[in-house]
């Protein structure tokens, strides 16, 4: 170890060091050298922004395909919701009134029967518009969250592209500087 060390001093002691100074020549070559990379960085920066803006275009482009797609299955379940109900309430409504007709017939003289009766079939009818009030007004608040989710995914979409444009003008703006200092 003390012999490699000792070779190594002796070594450096018979070097010649070395002297020089650049000339005009070498500086016009260097700057030529960054020049030429400051238009490849320039490029790069520009591809870069292109994709960066294609990217993003397609992106929101199939967000509003996903909302479009939502909101068309959403109004298509609702309608054949709805219509079914429809034909529900419509069903119950005829037996319904088939059953009052029945139990008028049948009871002239029970108006105290007829009458705890039709309270309970009062309440199977409040119920069931109950019922119906909770199957119609659920899939409408959905569709409401839905859209205020929307809306704050917009919102967000709309600050970042803001956050885009301003990263865009600080970029413009450093190119600037850099043109400006080369």
């Amino acid at each position: 170890m003390k012999f490699i060390l000792i070779l190594s001093a002796v070594l450096l002691l018979f070097s010649v060091p070395a002297f020089s100074a650049l000339t005009v020549e070498d500086i016009e070559k260097i700057r030529s050298i960054i020049k030429e990379e400051i238009t490849v960085v320039k490029e790069e920066i520009i591809t870069s922004e292109t994709r960066v803006k294609e990217y993003v275009s397609q992106e929101i482009a199939k967000v509003n395909i996903k909302i479009e797609e939502m909101d068309k299955r959403l109004t298509g379940e609702i309608r054949a919701l709805d219509s079914r109900l429809t034909g529900e309430i419509k069903a119950l409504d005829s037996r319904l009134t088939g059953e009052i007709k029945a139990l008028d017939s049948r009871l002239t003289g029970g108006i105290e029967i007829l009458g705890e009766r039709l309270d309970h079939i009062f309440l199977l009818v409040m119920g069931l518009v109950a019922f119906i009030a909770v199957v119609i007004g659920i899939p409408q608040i959905i569709v409401a969250m839905q859209r205020k989710d929307i809306r704050a995914q917009d919102e967000k979409i709309e600050s970042q592209q803001k956050q885009i444009e301003a990263l865009q003008q600080e970029i413009e703006t450093r190119r600037q500087e850099h043109i400006v200092r080369p």
